[in-house]
């Protein structure tokens, strides 16, 4: 499956490896004002995968993002584990790459 955005979390305080990505965002099959791509959430290997939808490409990048977020402080409330941010705090932290950083920051 070929990524907008993919990106790969290290822990501090345990082996465990996050890996996340977005699909390509794509127009809907089953609505036509709609946009929509697969969102997949991998911890060590086991992978989860969502779709999200949204009225524009933005609200797509945007549900990800929520997505994911939800998914990693989950992991680090219940499961205690502290990511590699390279000196970011979670709440700081966007899961982008520099493309789509600087589209965001526009």
């Amino acid at each position: 499956m070929k990524f907008l955005i993919h990106e790969t979390l290290r822990t501090l305080n345990t082996d465990d490896v996050f890996e996340f990505g977005l699909s390509e965002i794509t127009k809907s099959l089953e609505y036509d004002d709609i946009y929509e791509a697969k969102a997949v959430f991998r911890r060590n290997g086991k992978e989860r995968t969502h779709k999200v939808p949204g009225l524009s490409e933005f609200d797509v990048v945007r549900g990800f993002m929520t997505y994911i977020g939800i998914n990693l402080r989950a992991a680090a409330k219940n499961d205690l584990v502290e990511f590699d941010l390279n000196g970011l705090t979670l709440d700081q932290y966007i899961p982008l790459t520099k493309t789509i950083r600087e589209i965001w920051d526009e």
